[in-house]
């Protein structure tokens, strides 16, 4: 069975555990899911992707708002409203099409300053923390046809997690490193469409559906014999626990380096002990932790890239291929500065020929990003 985004696995979930530490500001959890008989094969690099459903709260507030019974069935669907807001639509992340029918139909100076200046930073700014039910209450008066309503709404959309586990020794099952998204604004509290769905609604034996994501980029090189230098802070570590799990099956002769940051090593560790036991056994040669929040100084895991910097660049000029998973928005742009600053540094360059040397092992595929 070819299973994918249209025909997803009803897989069920074996394992899930809390790893972060009671006072962590972070809510990290492990999950173990079957694959059953959906005979799933999966590379280290690859994703899984997962169909949520809608907060049960937000679900109520948006019909109370709509002023519709939850079991109407609106003309054209054959699910009534409360099921398809639950599990048809998306209704934590507005559309352009309903801020700018909200915008159309109600005189909000914020709002329509917001899309007149044409500066999408101001726009995104306002838009920031909002789900479709604020947009909905920036006035009270406003009427929503329901028919009408669905038509700015999207599609609910799969969420993608980077697989944490090597295939060659978890035959049968994937394991996922997922943060729970959380916030709160004014007086209402929100999360992550499918986090919070996975913490709060999903226990052990419940299932979901997946299907596999396959990444042909963000892979392990081929030649087992070359060095890789993995940046991973917080969940960013996950597709690098398949990566040297899959190095240590293969005994694979190759050199290993990673960089794992977090706030604290008390509360934020995440895997400490799998990624310890790697060091002892020697199948991670170089391991670096940024822990920013356990001295008065910050310290991140670009800090560490240039502590490290002659032999980071020794590593480089010996083929190995750099691998960034994380937060794209801060954490990979700063690491990538760090690079061109530490090449610059023991090249005794400037930073144009810094610059070119990056650019050689981007387009060689020795300078990999898998960002969110």
């Amino acid at each position: 069975m070819n299973w994918n985004k249209q025909n997803p696995y009803l897989a069920k979930i074996t394992s899930k555990k809390l790893l972060s530490g009671k006072q962590s500001n972070k809510e990290v959890f492990h999950y173990e899911i079957s694959l059953g008989d959906s005979g799933i094969i999966y590379q280290p690099g690859d994703s899984l992707g997962i169909f949520p459903v809608n907060n049960n709260i937000l679900v109520r507030a948006i019909i109370n708002r709509l002023q519709i019974n939850p079991t109407y069935i609106p003309e054209g669907y054959d699910l009534n409203i409360y099921e398809l807001l639950e599990k048809k639509f998306e209704i934590l992340t507005p559309t352009n099409r309903l801020i700018k029918f909200v915008n159309d139909n109600i005189n909000h100076k914020e709002l329509n300053y917001s899309l007149d200046t044409k500066n999408i930073n101001i726009l995104m700014d306002f838009k920031y923390g909002k789900d479709v039910l604020d947009f909905m209450n920036l006035d009270e008066n406003l009427k929503f046809d329901v028919l009408h309503f669905l038509t700015l709404l999207k599609p609910l959309q799969h969420r993608a997690y980077s697989i944490a586990s090597s295939n060659l020794i978890f035959k049968n099952s994937v394991h996922l490193t997922v943060s729970t998204q959380r916030w709160q604004k004014k007086t209402r509290n929100y999360g992550g469409v499918c986090t919070t769905f996975l913490s709060d609604n999903c226990e052990l034996g419940d299932k979901v559906k997946i299907f596999l994501i396959p990444n042909k980029l963000f892979k392990l090189p081929d030649d087992q014999n070359k060095p890789i230098i993995m940046i991973g802070p917080g969940t960013g570590v996950a597709p690098f626990l398949s990566f040297i799990q899959e190095r240590k099956y293969l005994k694979s002769d190759g050199k290993n380096w990673l960089f794992f940051g977090a706030q604290t090593k008390k509360n934020d560790f995440i895997y400490e002990d799998q990624i310890s036991n790697f060091v002892e056994e020697k199948i991670l040669n170089n391991l670096d932790t940024a822990f920013s929040r356990d001295q008065d100084k910050k310290i991140y895991v670009q800090d560490k890239i240039y502590e490290r910097s002659n032999e980071f660049f020794q590593w480089l000029e010996n083929d190995a291929i750099i691998y960034v998973c994380g937060d794209a928005q801060k954490m990979a742009k700063d690491v990538e500065v760090t690079i061109i600053n530490l090449i610059a540094k023991e090249l005794k360059c400037d930073d144009k020929r810094a610059l070119e040397y990056l650019k050689m092992l981007k387009k060689e595929k020795r300078y990999l990003l898998d960002v969110y």
